[in-house]
């Protein structure tokens, strides 16, 4: 008898426990994910203010080249000292712009890991979200080890860029954070591989591995290898939810003092999913007559190098605010092209947009949004019910050009002249 009251204290005593831990585990889940999403919103915001000068930058670089590359061409078979200075120019112009590139990518990479609502699944490119993550990563990656990629250039699977993105990002990180010692030595080897239909991707690292007994808990909420304060338990948990979600697999191998190798199996994308995901960028058209183009931005800079840009080839009207826009529409609104930013602090775009559609309709279909990163669940809505095309910053002068020739091999692009 003294037996079975032992078990039924303990059975007795479980039960507690269980009610008072798992409110307690539902409640830390749900304030990691409101502090997940709160750090989103705040990385968005921080690249919407960098795209915005970074677009005039890189525009600027761009003109600043383009000159420069004419001026070579004009002393070229006249060797003379002019020229060494111009070549010497577009070489440190060529270094900005590659530095400035580097920026581009590192912004749009984190943009794509702090969406707070991933996109639908779809097909795509698990090697090249491997590259964004490790741009993101590469900072704590360089000082533990050496990164060998081995890519077998795999199709394209099934998933969801931001989810894929987080997951690897985790392995890598997790990775970089095992290894100790000198980083010449050690090694994370990043490789992709086909098998049985499907597409592998492991991770491996030469740092500390995993003990036998942790092995079977590794992917349990709140359960962590690490020392206090380096991780909340949630990542690898969140890891396998992710990919059970897209329906693909997460497995880890591990040998103490050996290192560890995550292996993630995705289902490859059918012809047809593929089809649709793919970008098909059309051929930048001729665009040979001058067309009216109006910025809509509050960055004057961006407006001055744009109309740097298109001097002596496109007539360009800046407006440097929403409300300026408006008064300027109710007296000319002739243009063939409009580039609206979304995001500005007194009537912002969506507004100039309804306006326009209610008293410009035929303006409308020539409307183009500029976006550094639409970081409020407003603007996130607004840009994904928008029927008409966007323009991510930064861009590229050539970006535009291509809008003008697409404007006009639609027909939708004809010569205006301002209202008189």
């Amino acid at each position: 008898m003294k037996s079975i009251s032992i078990s039924s204290n303990f059975t007795r005593r479980t039960e507690e426990m269980r009610a008072f831990v798992e409110p307690n585990a539902l409640e830390l889940r749900r304030a990691e994910t409101e502090r997940m999403a709160s750090l989103g919103t705040l990385a968005a915001g921080v690249a919407h203010e960098i795209n915005n000068p970074l677009s005039y930058v890189l525009g600027s670089l761009d003109l600043g080249l383009r000159e420069l590359h004419g001026l070579q061409q004009l002393l070229q078979g006249h060797p003379n000292e002019e020229l060494e200075r111009i070549s010497g120019a577009v070489a440190a112009l060529g270094s900005a712009r590659e530095g400035a590139e580097r920026v581009r990518n590192i912004v749009r990479d984190l943009m794509d890991f702090s969406r707070a609502t991933p996109g639908d699944s779809g097909a795509v490119d698990a090697e090249a979200i491997l590259d964004a993550t490790i741009r993101v990563a590469w900072n704590e990656v360089r000082h533990r080890a050496r990164l060998i990629k081995r890519y077998a250039g795999i199709s394209r699977v099934i998933g969801d860029e931001a989810r894929l993105g987080q997951v690897f990002l985790n392995l890598i990180m997790n990775a970089a954070q095992a290894i100790d010692g000198d980083p010449s030595v050690n090694e994370i080897t990043v490789s992709t591989s086909a098998e049985h239909g499907c597409a592998v991707i492991e991770i491996s690292d030469t740092g500390g591995g995993i003990h036998d007994q942790d092995l079977a808990r590794i992917f349990e909420p709140f359960f962590t290898t690490k020392v206090a304060g380096m991780g909340t338990g949630l990542g690898l948990a969140i890891c396998r939810g992710i990919m059970t979600a897209l329906g693909g697999e997460i497995s880890v191998s591990s040998e103490p003092g050996r290192g560890s190798t995550f292996r993630v199996v995705l289902p490859f994308a059918s012809e047809e999913s593929a089809s649709r995901s793919a970008v098909v960028e059309a051929p930048p058209q001729e665009q040979s007559a001058p067309s009216r183009i109006l910025i809509i931005d509050d960055e004057p800079l961006l407006g001055q190098t744009l109309l740097y840009a298109f001097k002596g080839r496109h007539d360009v009207s800046i407006c440097t605010s929403g409300r300026e826009a408006l008064s300027r529409l109710e007296t000319d609104s002739c243009f063939d092209l409009v580039l609206c930013d979304l995001m500005m602090p007194d009537v912002n775009g969506a507004a100039v947009y309804a306006s326009v559609k209610r008293d410009h309709p035929e303006l409308a279909e020539r409307f183009v949004f500029m976006t550094g990163g639409a970081f409020t669940t407003r603007a996130r809505e607004f840009l994904a019910q928008h029927p008409g095309a966007q323009l991510e910053k930064p861009f590229n002068i050539a970006d535009i050009e291509k809008l003008l020739g697409q404007f006009a091999a639609s027909a939708t692009l004809t010569p205006r002249a301002p209202a008189p």
